[in-house]
């Protein structure tokens, strides 16, 4: 399990140090969750599954991320999104000295990414064991966890009423299913709830406020190669169904992508790849932007963002399919960096 540094929440700008940094966090995991579901090629009903799977995952970690930048705009704050100290460096820690040995990476997708990476970093305090479907046999100081740093944050927020009073004009609201304005210690609490029953589900249901599968079981039934379904008849109202696997081959419906693309240089015989590849810092970079207004006083500016993110993903595809072909990684496909040019 995850932990990070405790941190202080006794003042208004402690509190509003924490939701910098739980936006920090909770955008850090976009752009491996991306570079992943980029990467997945085939055709068969698995692959697309999992893609569709992977990207709901992502566009919650966005609605996560903007839900943090309304409760620190409630409390008076501004985000802080279009700067080089809020983009992660890849392989690295996640950030809030995140503790353990798990580093990210940016790779294509594999049960072992999924198994490493996305579970741990999504892990919940406490693992449900979802039942299966008969029919086939079973396949740097005192540290917290990341529930714990909200649960934090939620006491702050409920005991201290008084600090809501920021600006609502400056909510963001309505890009994303679910997102709404927060403006007092109501909707905060909500918000809260939200970010950490998506990630984790509850102590008792892998299932969020929606009902939806949270996202350490969503991207269990890949390990697991079997997909969650709902079912009342259990207990947990979701169950493992043998009769649906899921089946990836890590090669054949994968494109090889290397490694994390941010330490590769390419040989200048492929010059075009680096060439793309400066093309989507400098998208990736626009969407960041676009978010930096949206998230202080124009929240109308997330339209830019998003268009912004449709030629980010478009330059990537095309990054994806342009095989390397000299030097060390020869026969492999150039990705995405992820690096924000100011």
């Amino acid at each position: 399990m995850l932990r990070i540094i405790a941190q202080s929440l006794d003042t208004v700008e402690d509190m509003r140090a924490a939701l910098q940094n739980a936006i920090a966090l909770e955008h850090a995991t976009i752009p491996p969750y991306l570079t992943a579901v980029a990467t997945l090629s085939g055709t068969s009903e698995s692959v697309q599954y999992a893609r569709d799977e992977i990207t709901e995952v992502v566009v919650e970690e966005m609605l996560h991320m903007t839900l943090a930048c309304n409760v620190l705009n409630a409390i008076g704050g501004h985000p802080l999104i279009a700067d080089t100290a809020f983009v992660p460096s890849y392989p690295g820690p996640l950030p809030m000295g995140i503790g353990g040995d798990l580093i990210v990476h940016l790779r294509r997708y594999s049960k072992a990414l999924v198994e490493d990476t996305f579970m741990k970093i999504e892990e919940p305090e406490t693992i449900l064991d979802i039942p299966e479907r008969p029919g086939l046999d079973a396949v740097a100081g005192e540290s917290i966890t990341i529930g714990e740093f909200y649960a934090g944050i939620r006491a702050g927020l409920e005991n201290h009423p008084e600090w809501f009073t920021g600006d609502p004009k400056l909510q963001v609201s309505g890009h994303f299913t679910d997102n709404f304005a927060v403006t007092n210690v109501e909707t905060a609490l909500l918000a809260i709830n939200t970010i950490v029953e998506q990630g984790e589900g509850t102590s008792k249901s892998p299932l969020d406020l929606q009902h939806d599968v949270a996202h350490y079981y969503s991207f269990q039934q890949f390990s697991k190669g079997i997909r969650i379904v709902h079912d009342e008849s259990s207990g947990f109202t979701v169950s493992f169904d043998p009769q649906q696997p899921i089946t990836i081959d890590d090669m054949a419906d994968v494109i090889q992508m290397v490694d994390d693309p941010q330490t590769v240089t390419y040989d200048p015989a492929d010059h075009h790849a680096e060439e793309l590849s400066n093309q989507a810092d400098a998208s990736y970079s626009k969407v960041l932007k676009g978010l930096q207004p949206a998230f202080n006083g124009e929240p109308t500016k997330v339209g830019s963002a998003v268009g912004a993110m449709f030629e980010f993903e478009s330059i990537v595809d095309d990054l994806l399919h342009q095989r390397l072909t000299a030097g060390p990684h020869a026969g492999l496909f150039p990705g995405p960096r992820f690096r924000f040019v100011p």
